[in-house]
């Protein structure tokens, strides 16, 4: 640090007590203020970077605007302090303000590194990139990925040596979680102290960005095509070379397709060597790219990245887990630690490892440090895990048996009369506990064929909330109207990605699956969409994947597929009361509707049938039941009975031959509630209503 100063800044705080149990802040009632010592360099005009040091907080960082080292001291004081209760943080008052002496060092070596720091840095890569690795780190963050390459020394070492002693660009092609990301970081750590070692004049440095931020101040035709050739002369400048993320993204960023886009522009340099670049793609990606721009694709050294196989998965946890136990003095019982390997590698699909091993470790240990744990077990991993999938703890532990007859009987509460389909559904998640389902697809493929109004839309909500509902703040289900997607073009509704657009937004369904991978998605009557929808979902139902045209893929194998239709539903057999009923829905007519490579990736056709009397009244008592848990009635503890008359009478005036016992709820909305407001809205009081059927309509009366 040149000409260090020392300066003293007054940050608020907004600091907070927090519930362990429900994570619940409770702020204080007034701003703490926080005296704080920083020592930084003179303000420079000059584009280099400055170094400041919060002596107290041991936090260091580096800034570029001297205008700025205020705000940024006010943001790394608010990060570090304001996540930690008021006592903790208390605890980092200055107990008087410091003085500030300088020691000049003479040495060669030093002259040289203040030299180099003092090089001044190409505007125009601080606005389009960042150095990469990340200077100084301000402090180890609980709960985050050491970016360590565990068990990966030979991949890191010959990657260290192709940057350091070759021309070529590399992109490293794997899946995601395999580890691309952190072997390019340590190799690129090796190769910035490597280069500096054999000559630091000439040291090579990384320039971290996008293919969207470098052309993202781009405002008129041809803009962003000058901004790409600054950034390639700023690069041979620094002797820099481009780590570029999301390197798929940049054959369809700046144009309309990937003949004049960012890929094709900077293949140019590529090809003249005046620009190096280190990417990443999946292997999908890769074919994609391959497809539409191989020249660019033909620049790079193809470098494979595989799965780690479970071996050596577990001594990569085995060493995170001690790295846990020294930097944050969190220990994992080995019995917690095979338990949490044991249940990512067996129900987490949508990743590969070790990636999603550690995703969920680092979860484990960010939560164990909120709950201020200092040792993890076997219940904490187990309890974490159904936090994270929704799944209920019967499916994960396989010592509980789970008899059929408990689960029909769970259904059975919100399902009337369709116990047919309940077996079936029974039968799903029987076979899933066993863990003979198959792993390569969705969890089940299920075609829920019946009238309307029969029940199920219901059952499917009821699948949905015993899979994966389990701990979640958020609804598993997902429903779309396929009504809604009667024309080709509504695919992009779907999935997104269309054809001659960029492709920045996924669809509905993509979205949905990437942020809740464990889902219960429900394609409602399915027969009124467009034949080319029925072709964009074979590949979902058959491999559990949709990957966009860019090679992008959306991952449904922890998520159960469930289609609705009313096809196959006989007219001559009336809709409603059913008491001699049969099989109302014919399975030859739906065989003749769908394709036979759609219909043959149906695990499971579920038939519906027309509703009983008795089963409308079971449901119009549900019905009615429910009433009592809405707010006005509870918060006043107000009990309600019904009669048999007004259960009788609601299943009557609630069922519709057309529609079923869909309007079952509006009829009660209509006839029930507004007696039950006047009654509350008067005045009236009771521990227990009695709601009857008379000769005017509804009646209550305390009891």
């Amino acid at each position: 640090m040149t000409h260090p100063q020392l300066s003293f800044h007054t940050v608020p705080l907004q600091l907070a007590y927090r519930d362990a149990k429900t994570g619940r802040a409770f702020p204080l009632k007034r701003q703490t203020q926080i005296r704080v010592a920083a020592v930084h360099s003179e303000p420079s005009d000059k584009p280099v970077h400055s170094e400041c040091f919060l002596p107290y907080l041991r936090q260091r960082f580096f800034y570029y605007d001297s205008e700025q080292l205020h705000a940024l001291i006010h943001h790394f004081t608010r990060d570090f302090l304001e996540d930690k209760p008021p006592e903790q943080a208390l605890q980092y008052l200055m107990p008087a303000e410091p003085t500030l002496e300088v020691i000049a060092i003479s040495d060669r070596e030093d002259t040289k590194r203040r030299r180099k720091a003092q090089r001044e840095i190409p505007e125009i890569l601080q606005t389009t990139t960042e150095p990469y690795p990340p200077g100084t780190q301000t402090r180890k963050s609980v709960g985050r990925w050491p970016k360590a390459a565990w068990e990966r020394g030979d991949r890191v070492h010959s990657l260290t040596q192709s940057l350091l002693d070759t021309p070529d660009n590399l992109l490293l092609v794997g899946e995601p979680g395999v580890g691309k990301s952190t072997n390019v970081y340590e190799a690129i750590r090796a190769a910035v102290r490597l280069s500096k070692e054999r000559d630091e004049d000439r040291a090579l440095t990384f320039w971290r960005s996008t293919p969207q931020r470098l052309i993202g101040k781009a405002k008129y035709l041809g803009e962003w095509q000058a901004i790409c050739e600054e950034v390639v002369q700023a690069l041979q400048q620094v002797n820099g070379i481009l780590v570029l993320t999301d390197t798929i993204d940049a054959l369809k960023a700046g144009g309309s397709g990937a003949e004049d886009s960012v890929a094709s522009y900077l293949g140019t340099y590529l090809a003249k060597g005046q620009l190096r670049i280190v990417g990443e793609m999946t292997p999908r990606a890769l074919e994609a790219a391959k497809g539409m721009l191989p020249a660019f694709v033909h620049r790079f050294e193809i470098l494979a990245v595989e799965e780690m196989d479970l071996p050596t998965t577990t001594a990569v946890m085995k060493r995170y887990r001690a790295y846990a136990a020294n930097n944050y003095a969190i220990d994992t019982r080995p019995d917690a630690l095979d338990l949490a390997i044991a249940l990512v590698n067996r129900y987490i699909k949508y990743q590969r490892n070790p990636g999603k091993q550690v995703q969920f470790f680092t979860r484990v240990i960010r939560q164990a440090h909120h709950e201020k744990r200092q040792q993890i077990d076997a219940a904490f991993v187990l309890q974490q895990f159904i936090q994270y999938t929704g799944l209920p703890p019967i499916l994960l532990d396989d010592t509980k048996p789970l008899p059929k007859t408990r689960l029909l009987d769970d259904f059975r509460q919100r399902i009337k009369g369709q116990d047919p389909a309940l077996e079936q559904l029974a039968g799903v998640i029987q076979t899933f506990k066993a863990g003979i389902n198959d792993p390569a697809k969705p969890i089940a493929t299920l075609l829920f064929a019946g009238p309307t109004g029969v029940g199920k839309t219901a059952a499917a909500e009821a699948l949905a909330e015993y899979f994966f509902a389990n701990g979640q703040t958020h609804d598993p289900l997902l429903r779309i109207d396929m009504s809604e997607l009667q024309h080709p073009a509504h695919i992009g509704r779907l999935i997104g990605y269309e054809q001659g657009r960029d492709g920045a937004t996924p669809g509905k369904l993509i979205q949905h699956v990437r942020n809740k991978p464990f889902s219960v998605i429900l394609l409602d009557e399915i027969e009124k969409a467009h034949d080319s929808i029925f072709d964009a979902l074979l590949s979902m139902l058959d491999e559990g994947l949709l990957t966009d045209r860019l090679g992008r893929t959306a991952d449904f194998r922890n998520t159960i597929i469930i289609m609705t239709t009313n096809l196959g539903v006989s007219s001559g057999t009336p809709i409603g009361f059913a008491d001699n009923r049969t099989d109302q829905v014919s399975i030859g007519d739906i065989k003749a509707f769908f394709r036979p490579e759609f219909f043959n990736r149906i695990d499971r056709v579920v038939t519906f049938n027309s509703l009983d009397r008795q089963s409308i009244e079971q449901i119009a008592k549900r019905e009615l039941g429910l009433l009592q848990q809405r707010p006005g009635l509870a918060q006043r503890g107000i009990a309600l009975r019904f009669s048999l008359r007004l259960v009788e009478e609601a299943a009557k005036v609630g069922f519709s031959p057309k529609y079923g016992a869909r309007p079952l709820q509006r009829a009660i909305e209509r006839l029930v509630v507004p007696v039950l407001t006047g009654w509350v809205l008067g005045g009236g009081r009771a521990d227990v209503l009695w709601v009857d059927w008379g000769d005017g309509g509804v009646e209550v009366r305390a009891r």
